[in-house]
């Protein structure tokens, strides 16, 4: 398995939980607004979101994507904050979704989570054994 497959898992899927923490509460929340940029996995959000206040205390987080046999993947790793516009127009062009909660992508409150992956780790199968998956 590489880092296609992952994507091809995600793409199947389509929305993943992202999980989060500021050290003393846990959030994990549905997420839809994502996309791959070169070795940069990038989410939406807003800067009321509990997650952004996690983020910005714990700057690290973890992706869970499954499908309804129970393939999975993970993917974690430090995360920065970006409000510039360069990077709002990007993902919001690469996401159609993201036209249906975000009417400007210039908002000051919508937000780019860019996670650079540190950890990949993959299921595909009901053996319970994950395989570490190359990062580029």
């Amino acid at each position: 398995m590489n880092l296609e497959d992952v994507k091809a898992l995600m793409r199947e899927t389509g929305w993943g939980i992202l999980a989060t923490t500021d050290g003393e509460t846990v959030g994990a929340r549905p997420i839809g607004g994502w996309a791959w940029m070169e070795t940069e996995l990038w989410c939406a959000t807003f800067s009321a979101s509990e997650k952004f206040a996690h983020l910005k205390k714990v700057p690290q987080a973890e992706y869970c994507f499954t499908t309804t046999e129970g393939r999975h993947v993970r993917i974690s790793g430090p995360c920065a904050l970006s409000t510039t516009i360069a990077d709002k127009r990007r993902l919001y062009e690469a996401v159609p979704l993201l036209k249906k909660y975000i009417p400007d992508p210039a908002s000051p409150d919508y937000i780019v989570i860019r996670m650079t992956p540190e950890r990949i780790r993959m299921m595909e199968t009901t053996d319970m054994k994950y395989q570490a998956i190359e990062l580029p």
